[in-house]
């Protein structure tokens, strides 16, 4: 095993990526008191751009994106943050033949240590992976969804020790709560909202497992996921049919056929009859679902979306990491919900340099005045832009590199940059 690992490090290299361990907030565990960053290093970097990702979301959410950054720029040196609970996944499975039947038999670690792994924790954690990636050279934090959220706060907390700030269709309040509901809990459509004195209590569990998206559920995908983008056309059983891996794969993440519009891409269409699924018709959206081939197996069609369906696959997971959270601490769903409560003497502040929203018109922020930036950050020069047609996750994988371009342009502006390219 030792070996295969080894063997998976140096593919990493030798792709240009490096994984790394980063230190973290002192819980009395060293064994998981890390963060991690999955690095596209450069030798003598300008710049180096910090992504943290939103709900859910592991360092391969930015893998995308950091490959059209590093193409147009290579002086930038791009960190995808990775939280703490990533110590936690069991990634053995995927140096085996068959990680689908070593991710189906995943037996859970102690979860214990997450129910203090909160906000506080996070944003340390945060603060010295800024304080390392500092040493090398400015620092400008970008986050997506929930880890926009974070990197807002963080800036409210520790703004100076940035040179730019990027909020990737999220900000501060993306996930607001109700004093009532995060003290005493509430009534969702999928399930109870456990409150913050119940947790503290010790109820409810310590990770986030939504129905369909709790760790083994996110750890098939990453396993289905990584074998479609080795073998697209094998096929295996789907119900009373077949398909084949790539459109297996695709069919839980297109925005076409997910559950989960948060979680989708608009990747191509399945070649297939469809109907319309009636779980898609009780959330009150239109989500067609496969009911048999046309010819051969359910097969799956790059229609020219804004993601590029085997890009993707090949980005979704390594050995090391992964697209998703398996583990994601309830208590910082919780806490970035309610943070005016756990951090109440934050402040609204300027920031000494101009800040970049950007919303996907499918997204969370689908108007530029949805950003609430004003009092967040007042006297803060503000660039706003909203990419249309995009989801909220097309707005990191898309192909064009819109999202790369409006980026370099900010760097560019704060003297950190290149070229950059239009939006």
């Amino acid at each position: 095993m030792k070996r295969l690992l080894a063997f998976s490090a140096a593919l990493l290299l030798a792709l240009g990526q490096e994984y790394r361990a980063l230190p973290g907030a002192n819980t009395g565990r060293p064994d998981l008191d890390h963060s991690y960053a999955l690095v596209y290093p450069a030798p003598n970097p300008r710049a180096i751009l910090l992504l943290v990702p939103g709900l859910l979301g592991g360092s391969t959410n930015f893998a995308l994106l950091a490959e059209h950054l590093r193409a147009r720029e290579p002086g930038l040196e791009v960190w995808a943050w990775e939280r703490r609970a990533n110590g936690l996944e069991d990634r053995s499975g995927f140096l085996l033949e068959d990680p689908m039947a070593y991710y189906r038999a995943l037996a859970l670690p102690d979860l214990s240590p997450l129910r203090g792994w909160g906000l506080e924790v996070h944003l340390k954690d945060l603060d010295l992976a800024v304080e390392a990636a500092r040493a090398r050279a400015p620092v400008v934090l970008a986050g997506h969804s929930l880890g926009a959220a974070l990197a807002g706060l963080y800036a409210l907390l520790h703004g100076e020790k940035l040179s730019g700030l990027v909020l990737l269709d999220g900000a501060p309040g993306v996930v607001p709560l109700a004093e009532e509901a995060f003290y005493e809990g509430a009534d969702l459509p999928f399930g109870r909202l456990v409150g913050y004195r119940a947790f503290l209590r010790g109820e409810g569990s310590p990770v986030l497992a939504w129905p369909g998206l709790g760790p083994k559920e996110l750890a098939l995908a990453e396993a289905e996921a990584f074998l479609a983008a080795r073998r697209p056309e094998e096929t295996l059983p789907f119900g009373p049919y077949r398909a084949t891996r790539e459109a297996l794969a695709l069919l839980r993440v297109d925005d076409d056929y997910s559950l989960f519009p948060v979680f989708s891409v608009s990747a191509g269409r399945a070649w297939a009859r469809e109907g319309l699924s009636l779980l898609g018709l009780l959330q009150g959206r239109i989500v067609f679902t496969p009911r048999g081939p046309r010819a051969g197996p359910i097969a799956w069609r790059d229609t020219g979306e804004a993601t590029d369906p085997r890009a993707f696959l090949r980005a979704f997971a390594l050995p090391e990491t992964g697209f998703s959270e398996w583990y994601f601490p309830y208590r910082l769903l919780l806490e970035v919900g309610g943070y005016p409560y756990i951090l109440p003497g934050l402040k609204p502040r300027a920031l000494p340099y101009p800040l970049l929203a950007l919303g996907a018109g499918r997204g969370l922020y689908p108007k530029a005045e949805d950003f609430p930036l004003g009092e967040l950050f007042p006297g803060t020069e503000v660039r706003l832009w909203v990419l249309p047609g995009l989801t909220h996750l097309d707005l990191l994988t898309e192909r064009e590199g819109r999202t790369a371009g409006i980026l370099l342009r900010y760097l560019k502006g704060l003297g950190l940059g290149g070229p950059g390219g239009p939006p």
